[in-house]
């Protein structure tokens, strides 16, 4: 896991057990995909987004791109892509360790077939190989997350995509549609969608 030199000090406090190590500016190229670049964006005013598309310019592909926001900046994470996580300025460090590690872990062991398959041809998703009955627009939801696990999407982010800027409803409507998912598709503790608390949802496979 790599973060800036300035934060390395810090980052390594606050996350103890999880091996961080200083990135400067000329070893940007360095990290290999699967590898994980946290960034703190707290303080960089609007220069931010500027900063977070040299770094995905830069970075190999599948190197996984990290951030730390503050809330006032969630509005502009409209570019899929940019960043494949992001705890808001605040989080515990609990919370961090947890989304790093959840990147770092395999999520569907090699020739394991997934117990939740989605399948955009027949507009239909099967649990264990069985069909699940969802309306369309559970569907669109459903398979609009899992084509990006591991990122996390404002309600905003999410009416906006689904629903189009025309939509008069409010983030009610995701809740709505997202429990209405959940009760269909998560069973005896199994979870693939998750609440990230104050900011929205994300997909765990």
């Amino acid at each position: 896991m790599y973060c800036a030199p300035d934060r390395e000090e810090a980052f390594r406090y606050l996350l103890e057990d999880l091996p961080v190590h200083a990135l400067t500016r000329e070893q940007l190229p360095q990290p290999s995909p699967g590898d994980i670049v946290l960034v703190d964006f707290v303080n960089d005013g609007a220069d931010w987004t500027n900063r977070l598309e040299i770094l995905r310019r830069v970075l190999q592909e599948g190197v996984c791109l990290v951030g730390v926001l503050e809330k006032r900046q969630l509005r502009a994470l409209g570019k899929p892509g940019f960043l494949n996580d992001f705890a808001v300025e605040g989080c515990t460090a609990e919370e961090l360790k947890a989304r790093l590690r959840w990147h770092t872990a395999e999520s569907v062991q090699e020739g394991e077939p997934p117990e939740l398959e989605i399948d955009e041809d027949r507009y239909e998703a099967r649990l264990a190989g069985a069909p699940i009955e969802l309306t369309f627009k559970e569907f669109e939801l459903l398979r609009f997350l899992a084509a990006r696990p591991g990122k996390v999407f404002t309600r905003e982010m999410l009416l906006e995509q689904l629903w189009g800027y025309d939509y008069f409803g409010g983030a009610r409507t995701v809740d709505v549609h997202i429990r209405r998912i959940r009760s269909k598709i998560e069973h005896e503790g199994r979870v693939y969608i998750r609440t990230v608390r104050g900011v929205g949802y994300i997909f765990e496979p």
